[in-house]
C-alpha cells in the first residue's frame, strides 16, 4: 500500500485522507494484505508484543509498557506468529474432534493435538519462566517493583496467551480451515498416518493455499498497523535529527497499543452482538433484532476512527520513504562533490609528482654512474 497510493494522492489533504482511509478499509475487508515475496513478511517481535499488550488488563498493560520504555526485553521464540498458528490448529482440531467418530482419522488428530500441546507448553515455559529477561531473586524483584516494571508469573502468562493471537496470515499454517473441515471427513486414514512427520503439512494442504489471508478484518488491520509500525521504527532517517520533532509528537509503539486496544474491544463486541442476534432465531420479535442492529451501527464510527489512525500511520511511512529517497539523492550529490574535490586535488599535485619522478630517476642515474 505504501508506495502505490502516493502517486495517486491529490494535493487536497481532505481528499488524500479519504483515499488512504478507503484503501485501508478495502484491505481490511478483503482480509488480505499484498505482499512482494512468496511468504508474507511477519511482524517484528516488538510489534507482536505491543499488539498483545493491547489485549491485557490496564494494570498489566502499563507495567509491560514501562518495561519496554526501560529497555527491558521479552523472551524471543523465533517469531510470535508461530504461536498463533499452533493455537489456531489446536482450535480447529478440537472443533473437528467434537463431531468425529472413533477411527483412524480421530486417532491421528489426537496424536497431532498431543504434539502441538507439548510444543505450545514448551514455548510457554520458555517465555514465562525465562530468568534472563525476568527478575528471579528477591532483591531483583523488589527493585523491579519499585521501578514499576515487574510482571508476575500470572501477568507473563497472560501476555503469552495474548501472543497466541498474534495477527498472522493463517494460510501459512493450518488455516483458513473452513474448507478443510468438510474435506477432512472424507480423507483416507493413511493420508494422516505419519502424524509426527507430516501432520502439519497435511493440514496445510487440506486448508488451501491462501497464504496471505487473515482470519477477519480485525486481524488484518492489526497486522497492517503492526507492519507500518515496523517500517517506521526500522527507518534510519526516522531516528535522525530530521524527524526529531515528529518523534516528539508520535510514538509508533504507543499508537500501535492504542489501536490494538480499540480493535480488540471492537472484535469482542462484534462477536457478542453476532451471538446475540443469532441466538434470537425466528422466535423473537423484530424489535429485539433491530436493537442488536442498532447497537452494531453504534460501533461503526469507532471502526472508522481506527481506520483513520492506521491510514495516518501509512502516510508517515510514505513520508519517510520520500525523505529517504531525497536524502539518498542528497548523499549522492555530496559524494559527487567530494569526489570532484578529490579529483581536482589529485590533478593539482601532478606537477609535484613529475618533479618527484624526475628526482627519483635522477637518483637512479646517479647510482648507476657510481657503480660503473
Amino acid at each position: 500500500m505504501e508506495g502505490k497510493e502516493v502517486s495517486d494522492m491529490t494535493s487536497d489533504p481532505t481528499d488524500e485522507r479519504a483515499r488512504r482511509a478507503d484503501t485501508v478499509r478495502t484491505i481490511t475487508e478483503s482480509t488480505r494484505v499484498e505482499r512482494s515475496t512468496d511468504r508474507p513478511e511477519p511482524l517484528s517481535d516488538r510489534a507482536a508484543v505491543l499488539i498483545a499488550i493491547g489485549r491485557l488488563d490496564e494494570t498489566t498493560r502499563e507495567t509491560a509498557l514501562a518495561r519496554l520504555r526501560a529497555g527491558r526485553t521479552f523472551p524471543a521464540l523465533g517469531g510470535f506468529g508461530v504461536l498463533r498458528l499452533i493455537a489456531e490448529e489446536l482450535r480447529w482440531i478440537d472443533d473437528r474432534l467434537s463431531g468425529l467418530r472413533t477411527g483412524p482419522t480421530k486417532l491421528a488428530l489426537l496424536q497431532r493435538r498431543v504434539l502441538l500441546e507439548r510444543r505450545l507448553g514448551s514455548l510457554r515455559t520458555r517465555f514465562v519462566m525465562n530468568s534472563a529477561q525476568y527478575a528471579s531473586g528477591v532483591r531483583a524483584i523488589r527493585r523491579e517493583r519499585r521501578e514499576g516494571i515487574h510482571l508476575d508469573v500470572d501477568q507473563r502468562t497472560a501476555l503469552f496467551e495474548a501472543l497466541t493471537d498474534t495477527p498472522t496470515p493463517l494460510g501459512v499454517g493450518p488455516g483458513p480451515l473452513a474448507r478443510a473441515r468438510e474435506i477432512l471427513g472424507g480423507v483416507a486414514a493413511e493420508r494422516l498416518d505419519a502424524v509426527n512427520a507430516r501432520g502439519a503439512e497435511v493440514v496445510r494442504t487440506l486448508a488451501g493455499a491462501d497464504a496471505d489471508r487473515f482470519a477477519d478484518r480485525y486481524d488484518t488491520i492489526l497486522f497492517l498497523a503492526g507492519r507500518y509500525h515496523d517500517r517506521i521504527i526500522s527507518s534510519r532517517i526516522w531516528r535522525s535529527d530530521l524527524f526529531a520533532v515528529a518523534r516528539a509528537q508520535l510514538d509508533p509503539g504507543l499508537e500501535l497499543v492504542q489501536i490494538a486496544v480499540d480493535v480488540v474491544a471492537l472484535a469482542q463486541l462484534d462477536a457478542e452482538l453476532t451471538e446475540a442476534f443469532d441466538a434470537q432465531g425466528d422466535t423473537v420479535d423484530d424489535e429485539g433484532r433491530r436493537e442488536v442492529l442498532t447497537r452494531r451501527a453504534d460501533l461503526i464510527p469507532v471502526w472508522d476512527q481506527v481506520i483513520e489512525r492506521v491510514a495516518a500511520l501509512s502516510r508517515v511511512v510514505d513520508e519517510i520513504s520520500v525523505a529517504e529517497v531525497e536524502h539518498r539523492s542528497l548523499d549522492a550529490m555530496q559524494r559527487a562533490v567530494g569526489l570532484d574535490h578529490r579529483i581536482d586535488d589529485l590533478i593539482s599535485r601532478s606537477g609535484t609528482r613529475e618533479i618527484s619522478a624526475d628526482n627519483t630517476h635522477s637518483v637512479s642515474d646517479q647510482i648507476s654512474r657510481d657503480t660503473l
